[in-house]
């Protein structure tokens, strides 16, 4: 009888001889193993290398239950991809019973990676498990998270890459010399505090009736947030300058060639136009689309606004926050006061009623 065996890679190396490996591992195999005995040696290999089940009660039994919850799958695939990285880094300890797991545990796994690993990796490595723990506290998987009160990993002085704020005069300067198909952008960032690859996705029909609406990849988030003062003049001559009726396209952001932008395209053309801005004297060294994210946050702290507020108009309701701030945001209310106060508006706008204090 002719068994049929796959996950097998045969072939011949330059010297002749016959050479057979398991395709999942690499592990060599004798070629003179045939039939019966073959099968049976890659099935003993394909058990070796199946994940195993985690135990209950371990380190990696939370982790499989966190993956399996939505704070996991409504992270945007980036996001998920990074996590799985912290996952797999820590599968040598995935078997440590929860018993051992205090903060003073997570402070020498913390000392320990940061010397392999480095700062970065090893702070979003904790959030991750700060955020894993959280789950496994809210579903009685765990009593506690050892996470919340441990110091972050201090990162390389070399290695660091702040995203400063950009001060008021680089803001006016960088936005008056941008041309459109940055202008955009960058005013998105500049006046709603938006991530780069929010902006950067977003279909034409996002702005509506005085409305950019989106969902923020980073957590899920729904948001809706008002185009007031400039914004909305630069959208405005956004969509008359690029008409559906020439464009193959529905994104609001398109590129010099009336194209959508990619990611990689942006970043390295939107930083030889900072780089540009910074050689003509309009700004200084370290802009940053992130920066105008911070530089929403410091205007609205600076005119008194509570930290709740300012996480609910930059939507940074991350699995990681302690409280939930409030999904029924009254957008006729203090997220257009807030808008003002970013967009310079002479008075407050109502672009929008919402008598009934709806979810937005």
């Amino acid at each position: 009888m002719r068994i049929k065996i796959t996950g097998l890679k045969r072939y011949k190396d330059r010297l002749g001889i016959e050479r057979v490996y398991h395709r999942k591992s690499g592990t060599p195999i004798d070629p003179k193993l045939t039939g019966q005995a073959l099968a049976a040696e890659v099935d003993r290999l394909d058990k070796l290398q199946a994940p195993k089940t985690a135990q209950s009660g371990t380190l990696g039994a939370l982790l499989e239950s966190y993956k399996k919850s939505p704070k996991f799958t409504d992270l945007a695939p980036r996001t998920q991809s990074d996590y799985q990285k912290y996952m797999d880094h820590l599968k040598p300890i995935s078997g440590t019973p929860f018993a051992l797991i205090d903060t003073a545990f997570m402070a020498k796994l913390r000392d320990k990676t940061v010397k392999k690993r480095r700062g970065a990796f090893t702070n979003h490595m904790m959030a991750m498990l700060s955020s894993a723990f959280k789950h496994g506290k809210e579903y009685g998987l765990v009593t506690s998270n050892p996470c919340l009160e441990l110091e972050k990993a201090k990162i390389a002085k070399d290695r660091r890459k702040e995203n400063r704020p950009w001060t008021k005069m680089e803001r006016v300067n960088v936005l008056a010399a941008a041309p459109l198909h940055y202008k955009v952008p960058i005013a998105l960032a500049r006046f709603l505090g938006m991530r780069r690859g929010d902006i950067l996705r977003l279909p034409r029909m996002a702005y509506r009736d005085g409305y950019i609406s989106f969902r923020a990849s980073k957590n899920g988030k729904i948001m809706k947030l008002p185009a007031l003062g400039e914004l909305r003049k630069i959208l405005d001559e956004a969509l008359e300058a690029w008409p559906v009726s020439e464009i193959d396209v529905t994104m609001l952001c398109l590129n010099s060639h009336k194209k959508p932008w990619t990611e990689m395209g942006f970043s390295a053309s939107i930083g030889k136009f900072f780089d540009d801005c910074v050689a003509r004297g309009l700004a200084n060294k370290g802009l940053t689309m992130h920066g105008l994210r911070h530089s929403v946050a410091t205007d609205l702290r600076e005119q008194g606004y509570r930290l709740e507020d300012i996480k609910n108009f930059l939507g940074q309701e991350t699995i990681e926050m302690a409280e939930h701030y409030s999904s029924s945001a009254d957008v006729s209310g203090v997220l257009i006061d807030m808008a003002n106060v970013i967009q310079a508006g002479s008075k407050r706008e109502r672009v929008l009623s919402n008598s009934r204090k709806k979810s937005v």
